[in-house]
This record gives C-alpha cells, sequence and structure tokens, in this order.
C-alpha cells in the first residue's frame, strides 16, 4: 500500500507505504512456536537433571552408610583380635572390604560432581539457543514494526517507489525525503588546487550573474576521483529562498587575501597568471595595445603586477578580432 506522492510534505510519524510481509509473518510465528517448545524442553531437561542428580546423591549417601558399617566391622574385627576371639584373616578381609567401600564412595562421589557440572553445562547451552532464537524474533519482530514505512523527521517527500506489487530486497531504496529548508553546496575542485583547498576556508557561492552567498568549507574528500576532489561548504544562511535541491552555481574558495594590489576586472580574457596584450584608452579616442602581466584573481578582479597605471581604462572584454592591431580607434 502507498499513502503518499512525491512532492508531499510529511510530518514525523506520517505514514509512507506498507510492506507485504506476510511469508516473514509466517516465520515470526513458526520462530515463536519454536521458542516455546525450546522452553518445554528446557523444563524437562532441568527436571531429567534433577532426578539423576538425585538419584546419584542418594547412592551416594547409602554408599556412605555402607563404608560406616563396614567401618565399624573392621574396627570390631580388630577388637576381637587384641583378645585372641579374632583371626588375621578376618581382620584382613574386613580391610579389603573397607577400602573397597571407601574407593566405590570417593568414585560415586566423583560422578555425581561431574553429573553436576555436565547438566549445568547443558542447561546453559539450552538458555544460549532459547536467547539466540529470541533475538531472531525481536529482529523479525522490528521488521514487521518497520512494514509501514514512517518518516522520521518533517520534510518532502522526493522520491517512493510506488509500483504496487514489486519485490524489494533488503537494503533497497523505496523513499526518499528531504529538508528543503536548509542546505549546503557539494563542489568539486580541480586535483591540482587541492593543496590550495582546507576545511575552514572562505568561500563564495555565485547563484546567477549578481546573487553571492558566504560559507565556509566544512568538508573535503580526501581522495581524487577523475582528476577532482569533491567538497562540501556550509552556508551561513542555509535558509536562503535563492535555494533549491539540485542548483547548478559557482563556488570560489578562498586561499589568499593580498592587500594594496592594483587590479582591474575579471574577465573572459584572462585564463591564469601571465603576461597579456591588452588594450588600453590613451585618452585621444584610441585604444593602444599594450603588454601587462597580470597575477592571482578572484571572480570579480585580477591583480595587476605591471603594465598598467592607477588612472589607465583597459578593455576587458573579448578583443579577439583586433588581435593583429596596435590600436583600435573609438567612434
Amino acid at each position: 500500500e502507498v499513502y503518499c506522492k512525491a512532492g508531499d510534505s510529511v510530518d514525523i510519524g506520517t505514514p509512507l507505504l506498507r510492506l507485504d510481509l506476510q511469508s516473514t509473518e509466517t516465520e515470526l510465528n513458526k520462530l515463536k512456536d519454536q521458542i516455546q517448545m525450546k522452553n518445554y524442553e528446557l523444563e524437562q531437561q532441568k527436571v531429567n537433571n534433577n532426578t539423576r542428580v538425585s538419584d546419584l546423591a542418594m547412592q551416594v549417601k547409602v554408599k556412605e552408610m555402607t563404608v560406616n558399617r563396614l567401618e565399624a566391622e573392621l574396627r570390631n574385627e580388630r577388637y576381637l583380635d587384641s583378645l585372641g576371639s579374632g583371626t588375621g584373616d578376618r581382620v584382613r578381609q574386613a580391610e579389603l572390604a573397607f577400602n573397597t567401600g571407601k574407593l566405590e564412595l570417593e568414585q560415586m562421589r566423583q560422578q555425581l560432581a561431574n553429573e553436576r557440572k555436565v547438566t549445568a553445562a547443558g542447561l546453559s547451552v539450552k538458555n544460549l539457543d532459547i536467547n539466540i532464537a529470541r533475538k531472531n524474533l525481536g529482529e523479525m519482530s522490528r521488521t514487521l514494526d518497520d512494514a509501514q514505512i514512517k518518516a522520521p523527521r518533517k520534510a518532502t517527500l522526493t522520491f517512493i517507489n510506488d509500483q504496487i506489487g514489486q519485490k524489494v530486497s533488503e537494503g533497497e531504496k523505496i523513499a526518499i525525503i528531504s529538508d528543503l529548508s536548509h542546505f549546503k553546496v557539494d563542489g568539486e575542485i580541480a586535483d591540482a588546487y587541492g593543496d590550495r583547498i582546507r576545511v575552514g576556508s572562505k568561500a563564495v557561492v555565485r547563484i546567477g550573474r549578481s546573487e553571492r552567498m558566504n560559507g565556509t568549507v566544512s568538508n573535503v574528500t580526501p581522495l581524487s576521483r577523475n582528476g577532482v576532489i569533491s567538497f562540501s561548504v556550509r552556508l551561513d544562511d542555509d535558509a536562503d529562498r535563492r535555494l533549491r535541491s539540485g542548483l547548478k552555481t559557482d563556488v570560489y574558495i578562498m586561499c589568499n587575501v593580498m592587500e594594496d594590489v592594483r587590479r582591474i576586472k575579471n574577465g573572459s580574457f584572462y585564463t591564469g597568471p601571465g603576461s597579456y596584450e591588452l588594450f588600453v584608452f590613451n585618452g585621444d579616442d584610441k585604444l593602444e595595445r599594450r603588454s601587462v602581466r597580470l597575477g592571482d584573481s578572484n571572480f570579480e578582479f585580477v591583480e595587476v603586477v605591471d603594465g598598467l597605471n592607477d588612472d589607465d581604462r583597459v578593455v576587458v572584454s573579448d578583443m579577439k578580432r583586433f588581435i593583429n592591431a596596435t590600436s583600435v580607434k573609438v567612434k
């Protein structure tokens, strides 16, 4: 049964769907019967063990009485022999009977101790078997309780498997809920810059052409895959109305700060630090080509290392069609 569809807002405990676990219910009932049977077997074994141990204990007591009687007969024969009324053979015979009785008594006592150990071990095995079965029963009961899938928190249902009758395996994804009130940004950067990005670095997320959001790098994966390193950015305002799940953005990581730098606006002409041929306005309605050395940049500005003065006006748009010209007249 499917109770919700993708796009629905759900609260904590809202039923999403219910799985058909009739076969699991059958197994659960079967396991309950097995546990009940094991309990009966345990009680039966306890009774049998008590019977055997009691019988052996009674035999030991009887044997102790027999040994006491033989000891008394031995004393009597020794006394008669000291008076001359007995014989040495009868004394030796009494001694043999008494020693044999003591050995038999010791054997029976050891047998009783061994039987107690065996019965205790047997009961421990039975109890362990029952505990394992109860754990399996608890796990199966939990599976049945989870058959009715419920939302763990307030969110939006973004995916649900609504194919009635489809079989699903354990661990298979059947629903996805997303908290669309808070977001984080997952980004990628070429592994060549892996040494310049670290947890705690400031980040700027640009949405569209002018909208910017500030954040901090919260996680950097230690592995490089397909030449890129993945990282996450925690936004200062993670509930901004401009954010959307799956939104593509440009992410800029601040790795250094430079003070008192001459700069020009960044544009498509810039491809990295080095020398460039730029057109500079000379004030006489002309643009003159000039060799300029540029340094580092951010997404807004480029550092001017050499070749420009503070009051120079530079063309930062595409000038490829004038690549062979030394000057261009401005109309």
